[in-house]
């Protein structure tokens, strides 16, 4: 069988070539792609940024720096929404008297100063936020998942008839800790949904906006453990136990395959 290296394996200083990824969660699920193609791993910063590359480079390189945020923030979300469920999906956005929400510098910043005072009031506060800014005005707003806030204070949200605010059946709130705009609120109802839909907002607009965060997380957060390997159809299938399959499904494109995985341990 092949040898699986670790994410973190630094006695592997040379180029290794995988085609899985095995990643598992702390609930000792795994999740495991592999394709019909072979990836290389420890190729030099320049070669992977495709610094000097052709235009076509460029672009697969934008892709595939998007596609690594999606993937950072579904698997921080993931993995800690196993061992603590987060509690509420919230989106946050700025009243132009005070906050330029055009300017993401100044959104930024100010995001930080409110998740600091929120720290502050909730010591075991964690969270993810992602901001989402407007393809054609440039404003930008937050939506974010949080747990362990004692000291938040929500209300009902309610239309201007006084009726309640709900969506597909489950009831938003307003909260009142925040005073830079309006914000809604909804309680989470599935861990794995909400990990998938909070890496949305993740576009190909916030990639471009060079040296900018492109997310914020909590530094508590723990990610699963990542190996990677080469296996061939036969060692693959000694490697995974059909019996434990959850999830199976499978990914054709033009020149290869992606098979994806959910081994339940």
């Amino acid at each position: 069988m092949s040898i699986l290296v670790t994410k973190n394996d630094t006695t592997h200083q040379i180029a290794f070539h995988y085609n899985t990824i095995i990643k598992t969660y702390a609930n000792n699920e795994k999740k495991i792609k592999h394709t019909t193609y072979s990836v290389s791993k420890g190729l030099s910063k320049e070669k992977s940024r495709g610094v000097g590359g052709s235009q076509e480079d460029k672009e697969y390189q934008r892709y595939k720096n998007l596609y690594q945020t999606k993937q950072n923030i579904i698997d921080l979300a993931y993995h800690n929404g196993l061992e603590t469920p987060w509690e509420y999906f919230i989106t946050l956005t700025f009243d132009d008297h005070k906050v330029n929400a055009k300017d993401y510098n100044q959104v930024s910043s100010e995001l930080a100063k409110w998740i600091d005072n929120m720290k502050h009031q909730n010591p075991n506060m964690e969270y993810i936020m992602a901001p989402e800014p407007h393809p054609t005005s440039g404003r930008v707003h937050f939506h974010g998942i949080f747990k362990n806030v004692p000291k938040w204070v929500l209300i009902e949200a309610k239309n201007p008839q006084g009726r309640l605010i709900k969506k597909n059946g489950v009831q938003i709130y307003n909260l009142m800790n925040y005073k830079l705009g309006f914000t809604t609120v909804s309680k989470v109802q599935d861990q794995e949904a909400i990990s998938v839909y909070i890496s949305k907002y993740i576009t190909k607009e916030l990639i471009d906006l060079a040296y900018k965060k492109r997310y914020w997380s909590s530094k508590s957060l723990k990610r699963p453990n990542i190996e990677y390997a080469y296996f061939n159809e036969e060692e693959l299938s000694f490697y995974i136990d059909k019996e434990k399959i959850k999830k199976e499904h499978r990914v054709d494109k033009e020149n290869c395959t992606s098979i994806f995985y959910t081994i339940i341990s």
